[in-house]
């Protein structure tokens, strides 16, 4: 009878164990899937989780609707949104990251987006203030957690492409226009005006009204844009970087040559009986008038050469030759003529002189008028 009392209390008492045991194994699993599912909520409340889906998402779509507002608020004036969007996408695929900035504050994290290694957006996260935990925070040993398990979300966005932005800058004769994109850029792109030309430098001292050159600056070009270069005819011009100005000049048609050659005929004997002074110098002046731009440098010698003239002791001239040898359109109604004149000189006590003058003039032409603005002899 004892024995079998002894073998029942046994019994009861690995009966007792294991149901303990199972009591312990059900609290440790239920303790622990409490943990786990709290890791899982401190993982997820963690700002940079929110950042990694953010700037995952991001880098597939290459896109926002924040970006798409910023694209449009940007200065682009010759090139579409559409274009812009491309190369926001280009440099958006090199790949995106984060970095954490200060001036957060408490529930709240500000992160500066990076891409190619300059800063290009700014995302600001808050706590989702209304969450429900799947743990009760306010039991033990939740409670006694001083962190906070609420996840963030995307509170707002901004973003600067201004790093995109690329200058445009070139310099061409004033007659020429400047395109960008198929856009024609207006004169409130001119950010120097009077720019003279390089081969022509030595006459701007002594002459005016020598045709110049502008400069042109674009600043608002996303990306990069080759200009278009046309000049005063609509034909577009190749810009060479290595050359002088003396590319800017060209050669005069056939039509012009013939008549800068009439011009130069009766331009030539006028300056050499006034210069002579084969004739009354006030008459002579008179004569060369109409083929002087008034008021011009040449206009001025003229001019005050007359006192000096009535000195002059040739009694006649007669001009042998005027042969225009070539001509240069600098463009703008501005000629350089090359011309070689010859001429027969009589003067008491000298008799006939035969003169040979090689001079360059420069002229300008105005609604078929030719007048003479320089000359120089060489």
């Amino acid at each position: 009878m004892a024995k079998k009392k002894r073998l029942l209390g046994r019994l009861l008492y690995t009966l007792f164990l294991l149901l303990w045991a199972v009591v312990l194994c059900y609290g440790a699993y239920r303790a622990l899937g409490e943990v786990w599912i709290y890791a899982e909520e401190y993982e997820a409340s963690r700002p940079n989780h929110t950042m990694d889906a953010y700037v995952a998402d991001l880098s597939e779509n290459l896109w926002a609707q924040g970006i798409e507002d910023t694209v449009k608020a940007m200065p682009h004036e010759v090139q579409s949104d559409e274009e812009v969007g491309a190369h926001v996408r280009e440099m958006l695929s090199n790949g995106v990251s984060y970095v954490r900035k200060g001036g957060g504050g408490e529930g709240r994290a500000v992160y500066g987006l990076r891409c190619g290694g300059r800063e290009f957006g700014t995302v600001t996260l808050t706590e989702v203030s209304d969450y429900i935990s799947p743990i009760d925070l306010q039991k033990l040993p939740w409670r006694l957690i001083p962190w906070s398990i609420r996840p963030w979300q995307v509170e707002s966005e901004s973003f600067d492409f201004n790093g995109l932005y690329s200058s445009v800058e070139v310099v061409v004769p004033k007659t020429y226009t400047v395109w960008l994109n198929g856009v024609r850029l207006g004169k409130e792109f001119v950010v120097q005006e009077n720019i003279p030309y390089d081969v022509l430098r030595e006459y701007y001292e002594r002459y005016d009204g020598l045709p110049t050159k502008l400069r042109y600056r674009f600043d608002n070009v996303i990306g990069s844009l080759n200009p278009e270069i046309r000049d005063e005819d609509g034909e577009i011009f190749q810009v060479d970087p290595t050359r002088d100005d003396s590319q800017f000049i060209r050669p005069c048609t056939p039509e012009k040559l013939e008549r800068l050659a009439k011009f130069t005929s009766g331009f030539v004997d006028r300056y050499l009986k006034f210069t002579s002074g084969a004739v009354d110098p006030t008459t002579g002046y008179q004569r060369l008038g109409p083929y002087l731009l008034k008021g011009s440098d040449l206009d001025g010698r003229m001019h005050d050469a007359i006192d000096g003239l009535t000195w002059a002791h040739t009694d006649s001239v007669t001009v042998d030759a005027a042969t225009l040898n070539g001509a240069l359109n600098l463009g703008d109604g501005f000629y350089i003529c090359d011309i070689t004149a010859e001429a027969t000189t009589f003067s008491k006590g000298k008799g006939e002189v035969k003169n040979t003058n090689n001079m360059r003039v420069i002229v300008r032409e105005r609604n078929d008028d030719i007048r003479a603005i320089t000359l120089e002899l060489y």
